[in-house]
C-alpha cells in the first residue's frame, strides 16, 4: 500500500502468575499495545453486516492494513495517528487478499 498514515496497534494481555496454591502474584499481570504494522482508518459509515440471525451490524471503523495480518474477530486493537489515537475498538470482521499483500479490519 502505498498511503498507510497510521500505526495499527492491538493489546497483548499477559496474565498474572500463580504461587504454589493457586492465587495470582500481584504486579505480575499487565496489558501492553504492540506494534503489527502501518494501516489506513477511514470513517464507515456505509457498509453494512448482516449476521446469520438477521441482525444487522454496522462498523465504525474501517482499517486497510499494509501487509497480511494474522489478527482475529475479536481481537483489540487501535490506529495511532501520530501521538493521538485516531480509533480504538474490536475487531468485527478481518478480509485477506489472495493475491495483493494487505488486509481489511472492520472495528
Amino acid at each position: 500500500m502505498i498511503f498507510s498514515p497510521h500505526i495499527l496497534q492491538v493489546k497483548v494481555i499477559t496474565k498474572p502468575k500463580k504461587d504454589e496454591f493457586g492465587r495470582p502474584i500481584p504486579n505480575t499481570g499487565r496489558e501492553d499495545w504492540e506494534t503489527v504494522c502501518g494501516c489506513r482508518c477511514d470513517d464507515n459509515t456505509t457498509k453494512e453486516f448482516t449476521s446469520d440471525n438477521g441482525s444487522v451490524f454496522r462498523p465504525n471503523y474501517h482499517v486497510v492494513c499494509e501487509k497480511k495480518v494474522s489478527l482475529k474477530a475479536g481481537d483489540e486493537v487501535r490506529c495511532l495517528d501520530g501521538e493521538t489515537v485516531r480509533a480504538c475498538g474490536t475487531i468485527y470482521t478481518v478480509k485477506s487478499t489472495n493475491y495483493f499483500n494487505y488486509s481489511e479490519l472492520w472495528m
